[in-house]
């Protein structure tokens, strides 16, 4: 725990930095853990080769009530008093959140005691996730504290405290300098997505990166055995992170969205949108349908013109269409900058929808959701779209530099502006949309077949044993079974050509959807069955 900790006086080389996982994080100060001292945490240790070896070792303490002003303090100074999220400066909010078991928050500490600066920790223990916020310092300690120390002291204090309750954490880090996000990659918070003009700063429009720390079980233990299955705009995302976590297998699809015109006309006539908004000047944004426990939710901040944190539940693709047009809809009519969706890396019908109506892949977060029912965690994909164009002046450490390179922000310049387009209907309801999903029908055409190939084995043995010119496989072709000379009933030939006709149609249907089938026995069995098919 934070409180009960002691770092004794040693010296830890930097190549022992930059871990991939918590566990090789918290290896080097395995022999520095000495004995309990409540309240504080000394960071007695030195970092060797470091550039900072004159600046102050900061102490570390978990807040209580009584620093909530001072902690607001910090953040009105260092924004001029422009902080967009003002339950951060709201001094009762602020020491509701000390108080808060999913919220710790430490103070950084002068030799005196005097507070420095803070650290916000915010914990999901549903998704098993914490989200690192609020890293600052007050002017007069910028350059005289050593704010990669301070940065260790808390990942370790946090790592020790949740080590098997919290297995991922990421941080959203400003990108109008890189200090900060080097502080983090010390401690292996590494670039994985990008939130391109997601906020507002200092009055100035900034896009924040997105750094992320995992408990190797996440991925490698207790990550979803299913095969991810995204459309091909994804795959340098899933690249990029499958490089430095070895993801394994993936696959790719290109689905055809058919929808339901009448079914669209009808949803849309039943949408209703619901928003509360609390003192904070947040709203909160629902999307329903009239009879239906189908949803879309999202939060909007219109102080920073963005909105996230989306959650919905469809019961089908129209539903999802019919809220992301309103989505779409939403962010013209609030004057909305950037929005952001977290999209599962298994339903590429899912993606799809989201990257017809503009948004696109901003990274690949690999077991970023916890299954409330069992200990599985399941990959995400991060889509986004926004207004205008990046910053010139955007800072970013090596990491992030490759990052944005994969997701394309540097093919032609970084100031090119990101344009996006609208959705359309790929395909408009017609008879053979919904034939794939009507048993009745399937069966239909299954006892079609059957009596096909009865009715061309009946034809068959007719010619060979009742023909008067002796009918021959050899010599004669199929069509001859048509002919009165071979056979006296060419009727029934005719008539099992007919009914062949008639099943082709919802048979390649059928095909095509079998062949789009993520499970690759299906894809195989149905390709197999093609290929005998075209031969025969």
């Amino acid at each position: 725990m934070l409180s009960k900790q002691i770092f004794s006086e040693n010296t830890v080389s930097l190549e022992q930095f930059f871990p991939n996982f918590t566990h090789e994080f918290l290896k080097p100060f395995e022999v520095l853990t000495s004995s309990q001292i409540k309240n504080v945490m000394h960071l007695n240790f030195e970092v060797k080769e470091s550039k900072h070896l004159k600046k102050i070792s900061p102490i570390l303490r978990l807040a209580h009530p009584s620093d909530a002003k001072k902690i607001t303090e910090i953040y009105k100074e260092l924004y001029n008093g422009t902080y967009p999220y003002s339950e951060m400066v709201d001094v009762e909010e602020v020491q509701k959140m000390i108080l808060d078991p999913h919220v710790k928050w430490i103070v950084y500490q002068d030799p005196q005691y005097n507070i420095a600066g803070c650290i916000t920790f915010v914990l999901d223990f549903q998704n098993r996730r914490g989200y690192i916020r609020g890293f600052m310092l007050k002017r007069k300690y910028q350059g005289r504290i050593d704010i990669t120390k301070a940065m260790i002291g808390s990942m370790l204090g946090m790592l020790h405290e949740f080590k098997d309750t919290i297995y991922t954490w990421y941080v959203e880090n400003r990108t109008a300098h890189a200090k900060s996000q080097y502080s983090m990659w010390v401690c292996g918070i590494a670039p994985i997505a990008f939130y391109p003009n997601k906020d507002i700063f200092l009055e100035k429009v900034e896009s924040d990166l997105m750094q992320i720390l995992y408990d190797e079980r996440a991925l490698k233990k207790f990550r979803s055995s299913a095969i991810p299955c995204f459309i091909p705009s994804v795959e340098s995302c899933y690249q990029y992170s499958n490089k430095r976590y070895s993801l394994g297998t993936f696959s790719i699809k290109s689905p055809k969205i058919i929808l339901g015109k009448k079914k669209v006309g009808k949803l849309q006539k039943k949408l209703v949108r619901n928003i509360e908004k609390d003192k904070f000047g947040y709203e909160t944004i629902t999307f329903s349908f009239e009879g239906s426990n189908s949803y879309f939710q999202f939060l909007h901040t219109p102080q920073v013109k963005n909105m996230e944190k989306v959650k919905y539940e469809v019961k089908n693709l129209e539903e999802l269409y019919v809220f992301t047009q309103e989505l779409i809809k939403c962010k013209k009519e609030f004057d909305v900058r950037y929005c952001e969706v977290f999209v599962s890396a298994y339903n590429p019908e899912h993606q799809q929808i989201f990257y017809d109506a503009g948004l696109k892949p901003r990274g690949y977060i690999p077991s970023w959701e916890c299954s409330p029912d069992a200990l599985e965690f399941s990959d995400s994909i991060l889509f986004s779209i926004f207004n205008g164009t990046i910053s010139e002046d955007i800072q970013l450490i090596d990491q992030g530099q490759k990052l944005l390179e994969t997701l394309g922000f540097y093919e032609d310049s970084i100031n090119e502006p990101v344009s996006y387009q609208s959705y359309s209907f790929v395909e408009v309801e017609s008879r053979t949309a919904s034939i794939k999903k009507q048993k009745g029908v399937k069966k239909g055409a299954l006892a079609l077949m059957f009596s096909y190939l009865a009715l061309l084995c009946i034809s068959i043995i007719t010619a060979l044993a009742f023909g008067s010119s002796g009918f021959s496989f050899v010599l004669h072709t199929i069509s001859d079974l048509g002919n009165s000379q071979f056979t006296p009933s060419p009727i029934l030939f005719d008539i099992a050509c007919i009914i062949a006709g008639l099943i082709t149609i919802p048979y390649s249907f059928f095909c095509d959807e079998m062949r789009k089938s993520p499970k690759k026995h299906l894809e195989v069995i149905s390709r197999s069955g093609l290929y005998f098919g075209i031969l025969g």
